[in-house]
């Protein structure tokens, strides 16, 4: 089981949740295998990691989620893997229901059960019917993301180390789930096996990294084969990636980049639906001019 981590101190308890819920599966023995993810970690978080005898530690200089990963897939030594962030949790019996899926599914390279997405209290079922995923894993990703990072359980020999190479900062599981569907067998299981938390203080998927980063992801996702539709999906949510971008600097009063942004949306698939919003990059500029400059009058 990869578990990448930072380790920083303000996710120590949950990680140590995350190990716990690895180590103390029933029926099945899970290794966690712990990355910690650059320079982060305090002298006391790694101490407790190496007082842990049930668990195997690789530490990397650099952080980088893509990196973790592929040093966590290249270190595994086992017929089966898995991965779970250090914020979420495997569901007792989960680790057994995904070997027992793929023992009776042998043409299947890898399964995706369903969990449970915990936010402000409240938890909710990831997808309500597996059966319309099952059917068309590939478009249904686009619609809801069917894959976080701990639904899988892969078989080692058909899930190789050149599925993480090539991965994208941001986006990482979307990416992986595409190239899954369009290479290999999934088997989806409607049972929930994980607990899914999408409020965590300090995430990446909330930060303006993980927004500004969004079109470079989608890009590198622009060069697998996929089918015309599923292109067109994904220009799409480009060209919306390129507008929240230019949103999200606007909001910081970065009105250069918000104006790069913006002017690079417009140039991309169905971009004129932005058009409108260029009077909002006028006015907020105009008005900063104005201030910088000391006019009088500048409430524009």
């Amino acid at each position: 089981m990869i578990i990448p981590t930072l380790a920083r101190p303000e996710r120590v308890s949950s990680l140590i949740r995350a190990i716990d819920s690895v180590v103390s599966q029933r029926g099945t023995q899970g290794v966690p295998l712990v990355i910690v993810n650059g320079p982060f970690a305090t002298a006391e978080v790694r101490a407790h990691l190496a007082r842990r005898r049930d668990i195997r530690v690789v530490t990397l200089e650099e952080a980088g989620l893509p990196l973790a990963l592929k040093t966590g897939r290249a270190t595994v030594d086992t017929p089966h893997f898995a991965v779970l962030d250090d914020d979420d949790e495997l569901l007792p019996g989960a680790l057994g229901t995904r070997l027992q899926a793929l023992d009776e599914a042998l043409e299947a390279d890898v399964v995706v059960t369903n969990g449970y997405l915990q936010r402000f209290n409240r938890r909710d079922l990831n997808i309500a019917d597996f059966g319309q995923v099952q059917a068309d894993p590939l478009r249904a990703l686009l619609r809801q993301n069917w894959l976080p990072p701990c639904a899988g359980l892969f078989r080692t020999h058909a899930i190789t180390l050149d599925f993480f190479e090539e991965m994208p900062a941001y986006r990482e599981w979307t990416y992986l789930g595409l190239r899954l569907a369009l290479e290999r067998t999934i088997q989806f299981v409607s049972r929930p096996t994980f607990i899914y938390r999408t409020d965590t203080p300090g995430s990446l998927s909330k930060s303006k990294a993980y927004c500004l980063a969004g079109s470079r992801a989608m890009a590198r996702m622009l060069e697998l084969e996929l089918p015309r539709d599923v292109r067109t999906m994904i220009r799409a949510h480009l060209t919306a990636g390129l507008h929240s971008a230019a949103e999200w600097e606007r909001r910081d009063g970065n009105y250069l980049a918000a104006w790069r942004w913006h002017l690079r949306s417009l140039a991309r698939f169905r971009g004129w639906r932005h058009l409108t919003y260029t009077r909002h990059l006028v006015i907020g500029s105009a008005r900063r001019l104005a201030t910088t400059a000391g006019w009088p009058g500048n409430s524009l």
